[in-house]
């Protein structure tokens, strides 16, 4: 496995992230925990490197990983799993609790912004949790799609506005 800690947030990689899937699903056939899975995408990241330069993008970087820190539990998991997302594990926890770690999480990442040129900073944030997919890749695959309707959702609201 050639995965490891990513250099800019300090965070496990996608190739750390995958590797911990596979054995949280073989601990998962033993027990009956629900685990969610979250993926994100920071809004805004390849405007910020063009607009700001490369360093304020990975200041973006660090302070959503940051807040991502502050926000999760000892026994929950994060990884930078792409050049502007996220990915993170939480266990022993439902779909709508997740909700509530992701108003929160969304709250930390704002109001630690402030100072930021970008800021405040947004996600975008997609929650599938074990009960409703047969596996945890499938829930990462779920919870990515629904990160991505946001997404594009949040893009229409944009444009809208700027047309307005």
């Amino acid at each position: 496995m050639n995965g490891g800690m990513d250099p800019l947030s300090d965070l496990p990689d996608a190739d750390q992230f995958e590797a911990l899937l596979t054995r949280e699903e073989l601990r998962r056939g033993r027990t009956d925990e629900t685990l969610v899975v979250a993926v994100l995408d920071l809004d805004g990241l390849r405007e910020a490197n063009t607009r700001h330069g490369a360093a304020a993008g990975t200041e973006m970087l660090r302070q959503c990983a940051d807040a991502l820190a502050r926000s999760l539990r000892a026994v929950d998991d994060v990884a930078r799993t792409g050049a502007d997302e996220f990915s993170v594990l939480l266990h022993a926890t439902d779909a709508r609790s997740a909700t509530s770690w992701a108003r929160r999480f969304e709250d930390a990442l704002e109001s630690s912004t402030t100072l930021h040129p970008a800021a405040p900073l947004t996600c975008s944030i997609g929650i599938a949790d074990t009960t409703e997919s047969p596996s945890l890749m499938e829930a990462a695959l779920r919870a990515r799609r629904r990160m991505e309707v946001v997404q594009a959702v949040r893009k229409l609201r944009r444009n809208r506005e700027r047309e307005a």
